[in-house]
């Protein structure tokens, strides 16, 4: 009977500390840490700078690209990004790329682990011509020492498609 209480007891305290991490809103610092991440990730993919993103990533990080492939380990998604930007630099360069960020959102899940999404949308002009292009992007950052490291990188393309019910 004892231990039977002793389990509903811990049962009930982490239950209420669940709820409580769940509703606890980002801190001013973790908000911080958040965009300091985003903004380093967004100008070293600009630069396509592989070291400023390779210094964003945790040893253990995960991605799944736009096309359901999910890559793991910080050296092989490196290896994949990599590919990516010699794949970019080999298309023609636009006269000017423009990238807003649309809107974010971030929770806890546990202490030292936040999720965050987000959603860019990128103008990418040639000439006369604009082509816009919207990603959602979902990330998992973990606190490593006093940095908020990218843990899990879930990019999707933003397409239109037919309205529901018609």
């Amino acid at each position: 009977m004892k231990k039977t209480l002793l389990n509903l007891l811990a049962c009930c305290a982490f239950a209420f500390f669940f709820q409580t991490l769940q509703a606890q809103s980002i801190s001013d610092a973790d908000q911080k840490g958040i965009m300091a991440n985003y903004n380093g990730f967004s100008a070293a993919f600009g630069k396509m700078d592989m070291s400023g993103i390779e210094a964003l990533l945790t040893e253990n990080v995960d991605q799944i690209t736009p096309d359901g492939n999910i890559t793991r380990g910080r050296a092989t998604v490196v290896a994949n990004m990599k590919g990516y930007m010699e794949f970019l630099k080999g298309l023609p360069k636009p006269d000017k790329v423009d990238v807003k960020l649309i809107g974010m959102q971030s929770r806890y899940l546990a202490p030292g682990l936040i999720l965050a999404t987000y959603t860019e949308e990128k103008s990418i002009s040639f000439g006369s011509q604009t082509k816009v292009e919207k990603t959602t992007t979902a990330v998992v950052l973990k606190k490593m020492g006093d940095k908020w490291l990218l843990d899990l990188i879930a990019l999707t393309p933003v397409v239109s498609g037919p309205e529901m019910g018609k």
